[in-house]
């Protein structure tokens, strides 16, 4: 057994790969992006799943943004708050009320970014999601130590460019082992 100690800032700009054992629906084969981690709890975004439950249409036209072509992919951020819209982009674009995450990637969910993003003025990319993913005071690192999830690095590229359907397999396979050989104690909310 590992004993060590989790900081509280460690998971910001880090992907979470949920471990085979959980076999939740919302995180079954979930790869999250971790946007904040701090003493109060930690926002993060699923970044390979799609909206199955909300019809993507009606989504862009309230939004407008169906006027931007291609047409962009409506995601599911994850369960919490699903009528909140949240815009994952590259950190070149930023606005009042933008996370920076790192040095590449930013979060905002402030509406002026739908305009910007219609007149061309908005970031060069991005992922439009629905609700997050969140976890109170604690809660994630608790998470971590029980081995539901393995964290590992971001990657910008990884987020706007491998295609959704690979993702969680290539995070999950990127340290040179089998994930369903590594354990894990079904998790204690």
């Amino acid at each position: 057994m590992f004993n060590f100690t989790i900081s509280m800032e460690s998971f910001s700009n880090h992907f979470l790969i949920s471990m085979p054992h959980l076999n939740d629906p919302i995180f079954t084969k979930s790869l999250i992006y971790i946007c904040e981690n701090n003493s109060k709890g930690s926002l993060g975004l699923i970044i390979n799943k799609s909206m199955v439950f909300h019809n993507e249409e009606d989504i862009l036209k309230k939004t407008g943004l169906e006027v931007i072509q291609p047409a962009p992919k409506v995601y599911f951020g994850g369960p919490v708050n699903l009528e909140m819209g949240l815009i994952l982009h590259n950190a070149d674009y930023e606005i009042d009320g933008t996370l920076t995450v790192s040095n590449d990637i930013a979060l905002t969910s402030n509406k002026q970014i739908l305009n910007d993003l219609k007149t061309g003025a908005g970031p060069e990319q991005f992922r439009f999601s629905m609700g997050y993913a969140g976890w109170g005071e604690g809660q994630l690192e608790q998470e971590i130590g029980n081995g539901d999830w393995l964290p590992m690095p971001a990657d910008r590229d990884f987020i706007f460019s491998l295609p959704d359907t690979i993702k969680w397999k290539s995070a999950a396979t990127s340290f040179g082992i089998d994930i369903y050989d590594l354990g894990g104690a079904a998790g204690i909310a």
